[in-house]
């Protein structure tokens, strides 16, 4: 059972004994418990019905959502990697070799020394 149904029957109970313990000619105790127990039930109930089924709309275009997302994420990473594979064996052979990095012609000097003079 939902908790739409238990507050349903809770107000059936709680509308009844009003209606019950509470002083009235006859027509009086009907009106209570249409008032306090019936309309507050079918209310309950109904509101717990829709909100039940709105739960289940939301789950299901939650997991719409996701599976769509999903998706685009892996079509991303796969054109990410088919990019970087067009890409990067390309930029690796027009870099020289590692050794012609090192400049061994003059020994280092920083530019803050070549603006400094000494008198």
């Amino acid at each position: 059972m939902r908790a739409g149904n238990h507050l349903a029957i809770v107000c059936l109970f709680c509308g009844a004994a009003f209606a019950a313990f509470v002083s009235g000619s006859l027509e009086q105790r009907i009106g209570n418990l249409i008032c306090f127990g019936l309309m507050p039930a079918v209310g309950f109930y109904a509101g717990g019905h829709l909100l039940g089924q709105l739960l289940v709309f939301g789950i299901e275009l939650c997991d719409m959502i996701m599976a769509s997302c999903f998706r685009y994420a892996v079509r991303l990473a796969n054109e990410l990697l088919s990019w970087a594979d067009t890409r990067v064996p390309s930029w690796l052979s027009a870099r020289t070799k590692p050794s012609q990095w090192i400049d061994t012609r003059r020994p280092f000097r920083s530019q803050a020394a070549d603006t400094i003079r000494v008198p």
